[in-house]
């Protein structure tokens, strides 16, 4: 008994009356209604309400509406406790109007339903609970699925000849919204049942599938679908039994197929015309809580009364089909041939009007076929000036019955097209010596003659930008060449010396304005930018073409304002960016464009400007191996200066230490201790010296010549590189330089110990001379089948430009250090790691050293 009842006041009897009603009215109502306090738990609900959850309604509050399965449409997600409409009225008061929702009740039936909501509040505003309202829409939803299907399959049908496809994009329909699997089977020409289709919504199903199209019924057969085939007669199974599918089943195989699939319900609809029947198509479902009723069957039959008019109709059109071919095979094959040709061809009678026309000679006319047919050539080709002499040739050729071949003429120009050269014959045909008509092929040339121009183009092109070895001048004429030929302005970027921007290197445009547009913006390169195309283009070597430039990308608000404003003033309609890759490097971009509304750039321009390119970019680099050339020879005799200065500077000074030496002992002047030991060391290093520069000497021409020998043997090199480091103990201390030596375990490698010594005392002498003052860590480790020996500075590190030419010969630093090498170490130290089958290199970031890697194998 509730408090109100035990209270026995009249202001409880006077509740409890109002209750009663309350719930009388709920019973009468056809929508399902809720009402729950603040916390979520039901109070009240009427019997619509639990038929539409198949069941009484669990009393549970906001934090058990997990029990409730509900999914958004659309998106198939399942609701959260806290996303169902009457948590969200309850959270922040708002409410809720017709919010559709799928539902799968404690039955297991789906329904669809609309939702609305509102909170319930006391005289103080404070929300003490709120009213669901449930609005069943499930067959109202089914019925607009059902009719949008059957538009949808209607329009399918309707819209091409090619059933087969046709029927298989109807049961993929069908799967989305009818059912789980459609099958669709086809009465062949033996009279018995083909199966044509089988679909799954699922597409995990589709192997199954396969297996099913294999076992159609069989017509006679006590077979359930044979029956309604035979009968004519619809089958709905809206509940499917496992000895239903032992009736269907043809073989164990197709049984275990059915089975698999897990049918739970299914229409089989036969494909009539009249009373003749054509095929059988076939709805299952497999999804729990769904089922089929006579409204579906309905459906069912009305799309199988659609289907079935295709079915025929494509029979009846194959009949007809064969019917006109076996008649009319001889002009089936010469429309074909028309048809396929790349020649315009046609036929006009002894009148001159046209009876035969193809596609390509309607597009030379620039007009459509159909205003060709029956028309005569002067109706055809009025707008073209020469119409009357074609009417002369055409009536010669039939008063003299000889042909007339390859006639050049030119097909006047027409709005948005240009004048085009054409090659025409003519010829007559005659029938048991009758003349009929003349028959003429006319061909389109433009594609020839551009292709001679642009043959007689490259040839110039080449000759005009091979006639220079300065690269700055050719990639003048490049642009100039390009512009003249191909474009209204032509630009040329290349990359800079650090590799972080783009310099434009040279510009050229057909007029006077443009090009001074271009002049003032010759500092306005692209900036490295992913969306940038220019350097897209540079980083990947591949050309790309910008068919059709859109109007606004002046007034883009990511590019410059500068830019911006320039770009309005070049007016660029079309453009191609094309790679000058030469020796598989990229030199630069060259940036094609076309300011003309007519001219769009097509594949067939980009291949020629790839040409184009192509031979620019070997000229330039022709150009820059000359000039590397020369700055080899340059560097040769520079070296040679440098030698001779750096041979004889120990040779000066140790003869000086001996000269003064001698005069002593001849002045019977011993010198003392301490200075003769001075001398002693000062003549050492200078013999050290002049010994190292005889010594790269040396292997640099044995290494010219192939004759650099090596005598291996089982090294330990971590023992090694202590080894050098305890050698170079007073140089490291005179340098300021502490050695960190990280070889603890022994790496064994059959190496030529005195030139891998050379190398790794090479290395650390670099170290000592560009970081002094600063560690250098040697490393010793050994990676899979190779030794790996590190030397890291932290000086000033080394550019990315100069990292790939320090192990060139003669090549030396920069700065202070610039005449102190002859520019052989790192050359003689790379040829020793590579003699031995490894390689050494850098990796250096400027303002962080460089760490030098020798990579040896073991074996």
């Amino acid at each position: 008994m509730s408090d109100l009842e035990r209270a026995g006041s009249p202001e409880a009897t006077a509740l409890l009356a109002e209750r009663e009603h309350l719930r009388a009215l709920l019973r009468l109502m056809p929508v399902g209604v809720y009402l729950v306090d603040a916390q979520g738990r039901l109070l009240e609900s009427n019997p619509t309400a639990e038929s539409i959850w198949g069941g009484p309604l669990p009393r549970v509050g906001l934090e058990g509406y997990g029990l409730y399965e509900g999914y958004w449409p659309g998106s198939g997600r399942r609701l959260e406790p806290h996303e169902w409409a009457l948590a969200r009225t309850l959270r922040d008061g708002q409410p809720v109007v017709n919010e559709e929702v799928e539902l799968v009740a404690f039955d297991g039936a789906r329904r669809t339903v609309l939702h609305s909501t509102t909170a319930l509040k006391d005289a103080q505003g404070s929300i003490v609970g709120a009213v669901a309202v449930k609005v069943d829409i499930t067959t109202r939803r089914q019925a607009e699925h059902a009719e949008a299907f059957l538009t949808e399959a209607t329009r399918l049908l309707v819209e091409s000849l090619d059933w087969e496809s046709t029927l298989q994009a109807v049961a993929r329909l069908a799967t989305r919204q009818l059912a789980d699997f459609c099958i669709i089977d086809v009465v062949g020409d033996d009279s018995e049942l083909h199966r044509l289709v089988a679909a799954a919504r699922e597409p995990a199903y589709q192997p199954l599938m396969a297996e099913l199209l294999r076992h159609p019924p069989k017509v006679g057969s006590p077979s359930p679908l044979a029956r309604v085939f035979q009968e004519g007669r619809p089958l709905l199974l809206p509940d499917i039994s496992r000895e239903q599918l032992g009736t269907i089943a043809r073989t164990p195989e197709h049984l275990r197929a059915m089975e698999q699939m897990g049918p739970r319900a299914c229409m089989a609809v036969p494909l009539s015309v009249g009373a003749r029947r054509v095929g059988l198509l076939n709805f299952i479902l497999a999804t729990p809580g769904r089922s089929y009723t006579e409204r579906e069957l309905k459906y069912a039959e009305e799309l199988a009364r659609r289907v079935a008019f295709v079915v025929e109709h494509a029979r009846l059109f194959r009949e007809a089909q064969g019917a006109l071919r076996a008649r009319d095979t001889s002009l089936a094959l010469l429309e074909a041939f028309l048809a396929a040709s790349p020649v315009g061809m046609g036929f006009v009678d002894r009148e001159l009007r046209y009876v035969l026309v193809n596609p390509v000679l309607a597009t030379i006319n620039g007009k459509p076929r159909e205003e060709h047919l029956g028309h005569t050539v002067r109706e055809v080709l009025w707008e073209q000036v020469e119409v009357t002499h074609v009417e002369r040739l055409l009536r010669g050729v039939m008063e003299r019955g000889e042909p007339l071949m390859n006639r050049e003429g030119v097909v006047p120009a027409r709005p948005g097209l240009p004048p085009r050269p054409v090659h025409s014959s003519y010829f007559p045909v005659k029938v048991d010596g009758e003349t009929l008509g003349v028959g003429a092929t006319v061909m389109d040339i433009t594609e020839q003659k551009q292709v001679e121009e642009g043959l007689r183009f490259l040839a110039e092109a080449t000759t005009r930008l091979s006639s220079s070895l300065d690269p700055r001048t050719t990639m003048e004429s490049t642009v100039r060449v390009v512009a003249e030929h191909m474009a209204d302005y032509c630009m040329l970027d290349v990359r800079s010396e650090d590799g972080q921007s783009l310099e434009r290197v040279a510009a050229a445009a057909r007029g006077a304005d443009t090009q001074r547009v271009l002049e003032e913006s010759r500092s306005l390169s692209p900036a490295p930018h992913p969306d940038s195309p220019t350097w897209r283009v540079l980083e990947s070597g591949r050309a790309m073409l910008v068919t059709e430039v859109s109007e606004t990308l002046p007034e883009d608000d990511t590019l410059d304002v500068r830019f911006r404003a320039t770009l309005a003033r070049l007016r660029p309609r079309s453009v191609m960016f094309v790679p000058l890759i030469a020796r598989e490097r990229t030199l630069g971009v060259l940036t094609v464009v076309s300011q003309d509304e007519a001219r769009r750039y097509t594949e067939r321009d980009l291949a020629f400007a790839e040409d184009v390119a192509w031979r620019a970019a070997l000229a330039i680099d022709n150009a820059r191996l000359f000039h590397q050339a020369e700055r080899a020879v340059e560097a040769r005799d520079e070296f040679v200066a440098i030698a001779t200065h750096e041979l004889r500077t120990p040779l000066s000074a140790l003869s000086l230490q001996l000269t003064a030496l001698q005069r002593s002992v001849d002045a019977g002047r011993l010198p003392t201790e301490e200075k003769l030991r001075k001398s002693l060391v000062t003549a050492r290093r200078q013999t050290e010296r002049l010994e190292q520069l005889v010594k790269h000497l040396l292997d640099v021409s044995r290494i010219s010549t192939g004759g650099m020998a090596l005598e291996p043997e089982e090294v330990d090199l971590s023992e090694l590189v202590r080894w050098v480091v305890v050698r170079f103990e007073e140089k490291l201390a005179e340098a300021g330089c502490t050695a960190v030596v990280r070889a603890d375990t022994p790496v064994v490698a059959k190496v030529d110990r005195l030139r891998v010594e050379q190398v790794v005392m090479n290395l650390l002498s670099n170290a000592m001379k560009y970081a002094p003052g600063q560690p250098v860590e040697l490393q010793v480790e050994r990676r899979g089948n190779l030794a790996v020996l590190g030397v890291r500075d932290f000086g000033p590190g080394i550019s990315p430009e100069a990292q790939a030419r320090i192990f060139e010969r003669y090549q030396r630093a920069t700065g202070q250090h610039a005449r102190e090498s002859l520019g052989l170490g790192l050359y003689v130290a790379r040829q020793i790691a590579r003699a031995h089958g490894g390689e050494l290199n850098v990796e250096s970031t400027p303002g962080q050293g460089a760490h030098f890697r020798l990579h040896l194998p073991l074996g």
